[in-house]
């Protein structure tokens, strides 16, 4: 489509329309409706839209984007190219020649990607997705990529608490065996959830569970390192004591994934959800008890 050709005169305003089910969504564009950015744009659920609005909209509706009908909504921009046709009449001149400039234009669809791949991660929908609607692949590729991030994240996280904090170890008394096996069980066990989790799900909705136990993981390492940081002023904290924060703050925080990943109900859900929990849970107690030697002695 040319964004450059001229465009009919408008008897119907440009409708914005937004994932309802995503309540980041729906707080970000209230909020720019709030801050007068969206003008006299309509905004609307694309669930609620009717008639040949709808019509027109299914045809290009992503479940990863939002959708923009312009020109008398006869025309469609989709994601990032939504939010620059917004900007720039918002805010005609410099803006609208800085966003037509390609590499200014890839870093914002790179950004939109980010921010619209992880939205149901960071505030998880209190529905199941839309069948009819499938998330375009690069959504699955984005999570991936910062999942593996998070991943290679949280050891050094975790190394740079025990070093600046000197957590103690506090497991002897429990486990009365080398420093080497708590870890190693702890590895294995998890191994086991997660090769279990991806047969009860399948590969597409495993890659969900995957982003969803990482985000859960680094989040709670990020939440327990600052309460051992405040704890610190006052006397040296157990590792044992490290590990039942982390597990118990883990199983809180991910029950609420359930509805999004399907696995509210029946016994697959429940073994899954049990699994999942074990998993992330496992998953905080293995990086306190276990990467901390392993990454001093790579000389971190």
């Amino acid at each position: 489509m040319n964004e450059s050709a001229p465009e009919k005169p408008e008897t119907k305003s440009p409708l914005l329309a937004f994932d309802g089910d995503c309540r980041l969504c729906v707080g970000s564009i209230r909020g720019l409706e709030k801050w007068g950015l969206l003008g006299e744009l309509e905004t609307c659920a694309a669930t609620l839209v009717t008639g040949t609005d709808r019509e027109f909209l299914d045809r290009h509706r992503r479940a990863g984007e939002i959708v923009l009908l312009k020109n008398n909504r006869s025309e469609a921009l989709t994601g990032a190219a939504a939010f620059r046709w917004i900007l720039q009449r918002r805010f005609p001149g410099f803006l609208t020649r800085a966003l037509n400039f390609l590499p200014i234009y890839l870093v914002m669809t790179l950004g939109y990607r980010l921010i619209a791949s992880w939205r149901r991660i960071v505030l998880p929908p209190l529905a199941t997705p839309d069948p009819l609607f499938p998330e375009p692949g690069w959504v699955a590729a984005f999570r991936a990529t910062v999942s593996a991030a998070f991943l290679l994240l949280a050891p050094v996280w975790v190394t740079l608490l025990h070093q600046k904090l000197g957590i103690g170890n506090g497991f002897e008394s429990l486990m009365p065996v080398s420093g080497e096996a708590p870890p190693f069980l702890l590895v294995t066990m998890l191994i086991i959830s997660n090769a279990l989790l991806a047969r009860l799900l399948g590969f597409h909705r495993f890659n969900d569970l995957i982003a969803v136990q990482s985000f859960v993981l680094i989040m709670t390492l990020l939440a327990s390192g600052a309460l051992l940081a405040l704890a610190s002023w006052i006397t040296e904290v157990p590792l044992i004591v490290v590990c039942m924060i982390q597990v118990v703050v883990s199983a809180v925080m991910i029950q609420k994934y359930w509805i999004w990943l399907g696995l509210q109900d029946g016994k697959k859900g429940l073994t899954a959800q049990l699994t999942a929990t074990l998993a992330v849970t496992l998953g905080g107690a293995t990086l306190w008890t276990g990467t901390q030697p392993l990454l001093l002695n790579l000389g971190f």
